[in-house]
């Protein structure tokens, strides 16, 4: 009884959207709301404000060349909700986009457990939500149909290392046991548990798993622990203020295997460490280097825009995002939800700004998942560069001592 009376406000609430004036085909007159929901204050705020730039770079871009042309040159404007970091806050403020709002497609939401509970209520809206940087595998096994990821899933980095690891060998390295640290939210505890799996099926000796609380103060015991294992190479899976405070744990223990982060690694913010993370591997969905027409072009633009920032993997993927929500309008040739939700089903986008990412097309599955691979940058010279795979690595791999 209480589904039913939920889905009868549901329906009431879409219905009184536009009794209020949120006619899709009256807003496409002048201008098309796009949601963006992004951390701007809490934990991950520095992420969130990396995430905005690129999304509003790419509106400005798209407006600058017309805007929407099947909507009558509608302005693609952008309705930034702040979820503070917080999984209930990123619930009520896509309710709020949605139902008060109007917007037409939404965009988000940084993490995992901020994200989740976003797209469901843009589910039950029946809005499409454009998963940006969000990589736990569940998003995308669900059966929702109004949810499309352009970023890839998270034990799909297990795959890359695997195949990274298997290079590394090759190359000359030993590595013979491995540990995973991550946090455990549902990202961390996602990729883990995918290189676990992939780990045991290949016969690599998993000797230590050692979990921590996203903003820990101190991973000295953590640290410990790993240094314990004996393991050659530590695989660490969390954002970049965590992974900070455990390689600076794990120093001052004087322990110093490979380590190849996920998530945080590829961040500005850890090169500050110096010799810490001189030679350390992260993979990740995309480097400013990845031999691509629209990647260089894309980050040149952020560049000449952002006085010479270097864009990092989710700018890109933002940026990938809010064309894609473009071009999904333009095809529609409507600012009705629904109809840019089977807009975005049916795109197929090799070459183009939305076409940056490591993969031949942006296009999206069955599941409203897109099919993406990841690179491995390495910190040479205290600076990323993409060493793997070969066809789109700018530098040699260096095998730590």
């Amino acid at each position: 009884m209480q589904m039913i009376k939920t889905r009868k406000l549901l329906a009431i609430g879409v219905c009184a959207l536009t009794a209020m004036g949120f006619s899709w085909s009256t807003q496409a007159a002048d201008t098309v709301k796009i949601g963006v929901l992004v951390p701007l204050t809490g934990a991950t705020a520095a992420d969130g404000d990396r995430l905005l730039r690129a999304h509003k770079l790419a509106a400005k871009q798209i407006n600058e060349q017309g805007g929407i042309k099947s909507l009558n040159g509608a302005q693609v404007e952008l309705v930034v909700a702040d979820t503070q970091s917080k999984p209930e806050v990123s619930r009520s403020e896509a309710d709020r986009l949605i139902s008060r709002s109007g917007v037409s497609v939404l965009m988000g939401a940084w993490a995992s457990a901020a994200t989740i509970p976003a797209l469901q209520v843009a589910e039950r809206y029946q809005t499409p939500f454009i998963v940006t940087s969000a990589v736990t595998d569940s998003i995308t096994e669900k059966g929702l149909k109004y949810v499309f990821r352009v970023s890839p899933k998270g034990s799909w980095a297990a795959d890359s290392v695997m195949d990274f690891m298997k290079y590394m060998g090759d190359k000359g390295a030993s590595i013979k046991k491995v540990a995973i640290a991550f946090e455990d939210g549902p990202f961390g505890q996602g990729v883990a548990k995918g290189y676990k799996t992939r780990l045991q099926a290949r016969g690599i000796d998993v000797v230590a798993e050692e979990s921590f609380r996203t903003g820990s103060a101190d991973l000295s015991t953590q640290a410990a622990k790993l240094k314990a294992s004996g393991a050659d190479l530590v695989l660490i899976v969390c954002y970049v203020d965590d992974e900070t405070v455990l390689l600076r744990a794990m120093a001052a223990q004087e322990y110093r295997p490979f380590i190849l982060g996920f998530g945080g690694h590829v961040h500005p913010t850890l090169l500050q460490l110096g010799d810490l993370v001189e030679n350390t591997f992260g993979v990740v969905e995309w480097m400013q280097d990845v031999k691509k027409p629209a990647a260089e072009a894309f980050v040149k633009a952020y560049q000449a825009e952002y006085d010479g920032e270097i864009p990092l993997s989710h700018s890109a993927q933002a940026y990938a995002s809010t064309w894609t929500a473009a071009l999904a309008l333009e095809k529609a040739g409507s600012a009705d939800p629904v109809k840019v939700r089977d807009a975005l089903a049916g795109l197929n986008l090799p070459d183009g700004p939305a076409s940056l990412l490591p993969e031949e097309a942006l296009a999206f599955d069955e599941h409203g998942q897109n099919h993406v691979r990841y690179v491995i940058a390495q910190v040479i010279g205290k600076q990323f560069v993409t060493v793997w795979p070969e066809s789109v690595a700018s530098k040699q791999v260096v095998i730590p001592k």
